[in-house]
């Protein structure tokens, strides 16, 4: 799927505590559904925040993003809710790259969540700015790393 379709099909310029609510995400989406080597996209983005002294925003973003990939590929999970008349891609990617394994970039994407949960992460100090919604994204954050810790 190109990026353009990313685009479309979900709410771009939209920001909200969910893996995929803000453009940083979807745009990471795009770079991993547009690649010749997913695998690779996801590692560099975690390798890129586990380096990182201060984790940028966007490179929180893609960690968050790239470790649902893993997430939904190791663990099953699945992150389409319900009313949603398509599925996200990240759902979809076990079918369309099913000789994709992502099973040891598990603790690199356990390290790179735990940084972006830090206090070198600007997305963690943006989202603490917000009360109302911080808890929301910290406990969303939480249990992607709590299902790829088991």
């Amino acid at each position: 799927m190109h990026s353009t379709t990313i685009k479309q099909k979900y709410n771009m310029g939209a920001w909200g505590h969910g893996y995929f609510e803000d453009d940083a995400a979807l745009d990471f989406m795009a770079d991993i559904e547009d690649s010749d080597n997913p695998k690779k996209v996801i590692r560099q983005a975690f390798e890129t925040a586990i380096k990182a002294e201060y984790l940028e925003s966007d490179e929180g973003s893609a960690v968050i993003v790239g470790a649902t990939y893993v997430d939904r590929k190791v663990n099953g999970t699945k992150f389409t809710e319900a009313g949603h008349d398509e599925p996200l891609d990240v759902d979809t990617f076990p079918d369309r790259n099913p000789d994709v394994d992502l099973s040891d970039l598990r603790k690199p994407a356990i390290e790179a969540l735990q940084k972006v949960l830090s206090d070198t992460s600007e997305l963690n100090e943006l989202w603490s700015e917000n009360d109302e919604d911080y808890p929301a994204w910290k406990q969303g954050v939480e249990q992607l790393l709590k299902r790829l810790k088991s």
